[in-house]
């Protein structure tokens, strides 16, 4: 069997060179590629600003619940596969309150909480308003 020269100093530093070089390339360019994906995969940013998504709630079999902040004002909306269903309008004196939670709480259930409170004080008070 023919033996097999061991590399020289320049030729380890000629293959270092071209990995680094294949790392600068090759970082940045799978990092914006990653980066184009996300933005398709994600939801839709608006181009004006006026309207924010301040929390969903994820039902299963592609349904969820979003709370949308909308002109000023805060809306329910479910959403699924197929369609946007406007559910409920938080009426002007609980947008505040609403949107102090929101702040307070970022672990993802705090529409649960915030649901759980309304239907708290709608049994509270005696009217017992429908959906």
């Amino acid at each position: 069997m023919a033996e097999v020269e061991p590399l020289g100093t320049w030729d380890m530093l000629w293959y270092a060179s071209k990995v680094l070089l294949a790392l600068i390339v090759l970082i940045p360019l799978l990092y914006s590629i990653l980066k184009l994906l996300g933005r398709r995969l994600t939801v839709s940013r608006s181009v004006y600003g006026n309207i924010e998504v301040l929390d969903i709630l994820p039902l299963g079999g592609g349904k969820q619940l979003l709370l949308v902040k909308l002109a000023g004002r805060v809306l329910l909306l479910s959403s699924s596969k197929d369609k946007v269903i406007f559910l409920w309008e938080v009426p002007d004196d609980e947008v505040l309150e609403c949107q102090a939670f929101h702040l307070e709480d970022k672990s993802g259930s705090s529409i649960r909480q915030w649901l759980g409170k309304r239907r708290h004080k709608q049994q509270g008070d005696g009217r017992g308003e429908g959906s």
